[in-house]
């Protein structure tokens, strides 16, 4: 809430607190969800829990936990960038997911 106020109006809803929540979520979707899906999908792969279903699946479980709507189609391609520079993976197949060690 807005510190020493215990209700809002509309309005102050509108321009003050939607903003900041609007931001904390780009924040998310920029910044931390694509670095945990990575995360997710490395250490599935290297531990062998990764069932055989397709990529988008997998993310859907990761980003439960968020409670954030992400446009999958812009995610794909960061996580692609961190599994490739932090776990050095590569995604061969996205359906059924298929994980390879990049070469």
């Amino acid at each position: 809430m807005i510190k020493g106020k215990e209700d809002i109006t509309d309005k102050e809803f509108e321009e003050i607190l939607l903003p900041f929540y609007d931001n904390y979520s780009e924040y998310l979707i920029n910044f931390v969800i694509p670095d945990a899906i990575a995360f997710y999908l490395a250490n599935g792969h290297s531990r062998n829990c990764l069932s055989n279903c397709p990529l988008v699946n997998h993310i859907n479980s990761a980003i439960d936990v968020f409670n954030v709507r992400c446009d999958i189609d812009i995610l794909i391609p960061i996580i692609e960038k961190i599994l490739k520079i932090k776990y050095n993976l590569k995604i061969a197949n996205i359906n059924p997911l298929e994980l390879t060690i990049f070469m």
